[in-house]
């Protein structure tokens, strides 16, 4: 897999999805299965929308859950601005099914470096996420 981050649904119905969400960067990855209701990726995109717009442009978001009683994983980002040059970054948490808590087996934290363009790719992937059995969106990491 490339580096970066990915969302491909593996199971839906009527009220929810199931995705495989994937990330990594050069030294570190993680996946987990999250379910999500079918309009969270519509409001992930709404919420990347334009960004970064500031040097101080901050976005977080947060897929699927962190309570260890309920089924599948969860995953934190936080979207940032490195650098008044206009780098950014995206912070992943992730918890799989196994994990009682961030920082245990079946978790990982990673910093993934991303570009405006792959953002803007991301966004309109992520509007026909959960169409069709397999559909994916790829935040790419910068090169």
């Amino acid at each position: 897999m490339e580096d970066g981050i990915n969302l491909r649904v593996i199971w839906f119905d009527e009220d929810m999805l199931e995705v495989l969400f994937s990330c990594s960067n050069p030294y570190f990855s993680g996946q987990a299965e999250i379910y999500l209701a079918h309009e969270t990726a519509s409001k992930l995109a709404d919420t990347l929308r334009g960004f970064p717009s500031s040097p101080i442009d901050s976005r977080d978001f947060e897929l699927g859950t962190f309570n260890p009683e309920h089924a599948d994983g969860g995953v934190r980002m936080r979207f940032y601005r490195l650098d008044s040059a206009g780098h950014a970054a995206v912070d992943v948490r992730l918890r799989g099914d196994a994990c009682k808590a961030l920082g245990e087996i079946e978790s990982v934290a990673l910093r993934i470096p991303i570009e405006a363009a792959a953002i803007d790719n991301f966004i309109q992937e992520l509007r026909t996420l959960g169409k069709t059995m397999g559909a994916s969106a790829f935040l790419r990491k910068a090169k």
